[in-house]
């Protein structure tokens, strides 16, 4: 053994408390009980029934677990599954954002298409809505640029 091992077993003998406290903590510790206030009758009664409540559920297991009664089986029998005809999710597709060249341009600070395809659509022969982020941005900076025709 090392001496660095003599030397911690020595502070932990140090460190033990006296038999004598010890024993007054058990004895201290013997006079907490629970208090007598509740009917004891009442309680076994309670216990009863709870015993009572548990082996049914052990006896009757099926009515818990999902199980059918033969009148109920052939009316489930007859309804789809929801798994039944499972399939796998696909992954969605990305589909081309018409708008992007314009939201890029836009982005880039340049309104210039952005406002004309604006006021055509005020003019109502544009056959397609911008969408609503660009008409937002198209009516306020759109009404500042000279109208190009």
């Amino acid at each position: 053994m090392n001496d660095w091992e003599h030397q911690y077993r020595n502070a932990v003998a140090d460190i033990t408390s006296p038999a004598a406290l010890d024993e007054k903590i058990l004895q201290r510790a013997k006079q907490f009980r629970p208090p007598q206030t509740e009917n004891r009758w009442l309680s076994r009664a309670a216990g009863g029934c709870t015993a009572l409540a548990v082996m049914i559920l052990l006896v009757h297991p099926a009515q818990y677990l999902g199980a059918l009664t033969p009148e109920l089986r052939a009316a489930k029998n007859t309804q789809a599954s929801p798994l039944h005809n499972w399939q796998p999710e696909s992954a969605p597709q990305a589909a081309p954002d018409p708008w992007f060249d314009l939201r890029s341009q836009v982005q880039a600070g340049s309104y210039m298409e952005l406002c004309r395809l604006w006021r055509r659509q005020q003019q109502g022969t544009l056959a397609e809505r911008l969408p609503r982020d660009l008409e937002n941005k198209a009516k306020t900076h759109c009404r500042l640029l000279p109208v190009n025709r």
